[in-house]
């Protein structure tokens, strides 16, 4: 991937550049930081512009000024102090709903709303992004660039450092599965409330030391509200800060397995975890001392760690 930003601003190849730059900011930042959702907005609008400039670098122009559609097509100002202007962003959605069949009323209104985020972001007192899980916008985000890209003639892995998660994060807004995941909920909520006090007060109990003990991403049962656990997988970068004297490391999971232990709910797979508000990402965090993590222990102290029976799990609930 070229990051190459070309000389005539207005051109698919130039706005293509700039939206890739903002899409490896966004692919090195952790998912469940604001950072991520901002870079995302932002690559989306550049590379919306970059389809319609594909089509033709005229469309971008404001029409009330023919010396904009000059511009777009790369010609030199005839007027002193003469500063370009492009269409509004949801022209250019507008424009590309209708010129690209696959570029949807839906998925225009969802790029739309995602750069209204970034504007609320950005020339407001919101934290739009701080707040913003990834299960409500993550899958459709990656559906948009998708179909953009392909009209440019590109891929995926053109755009994201991980084209194969993108792809299941895609297939799973089509899952025609994941909405049976509400019945089971329900199901396991009616048995729940069918149960007496005591028997919930204990379940709940040997929930919270359940959850508490084991590894994993700390969240709310869907149906009984008890502590429950999710698991994921590793996705994208690891992300390294180094102290003087520890070293913490932390990388986005997405969601992959939920188990509750209080109502016994069971739930295997991104799309059906989204589908019931626990796709979010979260972050699994590593702290190490600086001996750790730079090797400086003896053969001595390695071996005695080594026989020291561990009593704490790994962080996957780091705020």
């Amino acid at each position: 991937m070229s990051s190459a930003i070309q000389a005539n601003s207005w051109s698919s190849e130039a706005l293509f550049a700039k939206a890739l730059l903002f899409s490896e900011q966004m692919n090195i930042s952790i998912a469940d930081e604001w950072k991520y959702g901002l870079w995302s907005s932002l690559s989306l609008e550049l590379l919306a512009r970059s389809a319609l400039a594909n089509i033709s670098p005229a469309l971008l122009a404001e029409p009330n000024n023919w010396r904009n559609i000059m511009h777009a097509l790369g010609k030199a100002p005839t007027a002193k102090k003469f500063t370009p202007n492009s269409i509004g962003t949801k022209e250019v959605l507008a424009r590309l709903s209708e010129l690209l069949p696959d570029f949807t009323q839906e998925i225009a209104g969802f790029c739309s709303k995602h750069i209204e985020r970034r504007n609320a972001e950005l020339h407001s007192g919101e934290t739009v992004f701080s707040g913003l899980g990834t299960s409500e916008w993550l899958s459709k985000y990656y559906k948009a660039c998708k179909i953009l890209l392909a009209s440019l003639g590109r891929e995926l892995d053109d755009f994201v450092s991980d084209p194969s998660t993108a792809q299941q994060l895609i297939e799973s807004l089509d899952d025609a599965a994941a909405t049976a995941v509400e019945q089971d909920i329900k199901a396991h909520a009616k048995v729940w409330k069918n149960k007496d006090t005591l028997s919930r007060n204990a379940s709940l109990l040997q929930a919270q030391a359940w959850a508490t003990r084991h590894a994993g991403h700390r969240v709310e049962c869907p149906s009984c509200n008890s502590p429950a656990l999710l698991q994921g997988s590793a996705s994208g970068p690891v992300a390294t800060t180094i102290g003087d004297d520890e070293v913490i490391q932390k990388q986005t999971m997405l969601p992959t397995s939920f188990e509750c232990i209080a109502c016994g709910l069971k739930i295997s797979g991104l799309s059906k975890l989204s589908a019931c508000g626990l796709g979010d990402a979260f972050t699994a965090k590593t702290v190490y001392t600086a001996a750790e993590f730079f090797d400086l222990h003896t053969g001595e102290e390695l071996e005695e760690a080594r026989n020291e029976k561990l009593d704490y799990e790994p962080d996957f609930n780091d705020y």
